[in-house]
């Protein structure tokens, strides 16, 4: 036999020997994907979701509470309240372009 073959069988057995194709109706993941671990978020809704008081949850009296501060004139939770009831304003961005490339055109706003 010449070399070439040599080489070229050598390579058809090489990282090959052990692909079997799935049986049919076999799962090749019989576990399935392992479970991730929960985040903070997930945490945080679990914990908030729990009730007091009867039927408040702790997110209902946390927000009562904030809403408590804002009464008494705490800065802070009345713009928590304002940019959850109204949403935060739109931020405003100026540009000056002096030559814009060809295909492109303005709008002035």
């Amino acid at each position: 036999m010449s070399k070439t073959t040599d080489k070229q069988k050598g390579k058809q057995h090489v990282g090959t020997k052990n692909l079997i194709p799935f049986k049919k109706g076999v799962s090749g993941n019989p576990k399935g994907r392992p479970k991730k671990d929960r985040c903070i978020p997930d945490i945080l809704r679990e914990i908030t979701a729990e009730s007091i008081k009867g039927s408040k949850t702790k997110l209902h009296q946390m927000l009562s509470n904030v809403v408590d501060n804002a009464l008494t004139g705490d800065q802070w939770s009345i713009q928590f309240i304002a940019d959850r009831m109204e949403g935060k304003p739109a931020q405003v961005i100026t540009q000056r372009v002096e030559e814009l490339p060809s295909g492109f055109s303005t709008t002035i706003i």
